[in-house]
């Protein structure tokens, strides 16, 4: 039997199909009941995925719509300074890195670079860094200690990142420290999503390949579903985020096995 995640992931593209479902069928089909069902489209509901009627549901909006990377970097850029400030304490010395695409992760390749700068950065180099992130690539790409990996792929313009088969085909034969992964949305039975198919292909490839999976995520994007499904939290090691991050997900995650670091603000 499916999890409850991956069950409702597939409930959402049942609905990308048809544009409506039914509970009699969706519970033939998973082989649950229709009370489980129910409460699967009212999770659904509530993130503003589905619409409810009598018997099933038909399509919503969706979560609110993804934004250019240039409108990303822009939004709560002092919580994700501070993360990033937070998540560079993680790295260890000749650590082997993920740095997947996004305005936070952005963040943190920017601080990597400074700190391996510095005149003491025997402390931490040599790091082996593989992004996806043609803007954390060109951050990186002239730090010496510093050795870049970047994907294949097709070029996604709105996250300026690779993505697809060539760029999971990238991750092969290796195996990483850690991963610093952006999610668009975190929610405790849905798990970390995203509004792109590809991208959360190549993101649960990336957590595949790293001994410790870390989520760098501001408090906007907890209690968010968004269509593609990346992996449920059991998978999940460490999350940082900010103070702003609902005190429920905090317990949500803990109770789940989730480490949770909150950042605190730069002066």
């Amino acid at each position: 039997m499916l999890n409850s995640g991956v069950r409702r992931e597939q409930i959402l593209q049942a609905l990308e199909m048809q544009d409506q479902v039914r509970v009699n069928r969706l519970a033939q089909r998973f082989g649950v009941s229709t009370v489980t069902i129910r409460g699967d489209l009212r999770l659904l509901a509530e993130a503003g995925l589905v619409q409810r009627q009598h018997g099933g549901a038909c399509t919503a909006r969706r979560a609110p719509p993804e934004l250019p990377l240039e409108e990303k970097r822009a939004q709560h850029r002092e919580r994700k300074h501070s993360i990033a400030a937070r998540a560079l304490k993680l790295v260890q010395p000749g650590d082997k890195l993920i740095l997947d695409a996004g305005s936070t992760t952005l963040q943190l390749a920017r601080k990597l670079a400074r700190a391996v700068a510095q005149p003491d950065a025997a402390a931490m180099a040599p790091l082996s860094i593989f992004t996806n992130s043609l803007p954390i690539a060109n951050e990186l790409g002239a730090v010496q200690d510093i050795e870049l990996l970047l994907s294949g792929g097709m070029l996604r313009k709105p996250s300026q990142s690779l993505q697809g088969p060539q760029a999971e085909a990238s991750l092969d034969g290796y195996v990483f420290d850690r991963l610093f992964l952006g999610v668009d949305g975190c929610d405790p039975e849905f798990g970390l999503s995203t509004h792109d198919e590809a991208e959360a292909r190549l993101n649960a490839r990336m957590t595949a390949q790293a001994r410790q999976v870390i989520v760098l995520a501001d408090g906007s994007k907890f209690g968010r579903i968004c269509l593609h499904r990346i992996c449920a939290l059991e998978r999940i090691d460490i999350v940082v985020s900010d103070a702003s991050m609902p005190p429920a997900m905090r317990t949500a995650l803990t109770q789940r096995g989730v480490q949770v670091l909150v950042a605190e603000e730069e002066s």
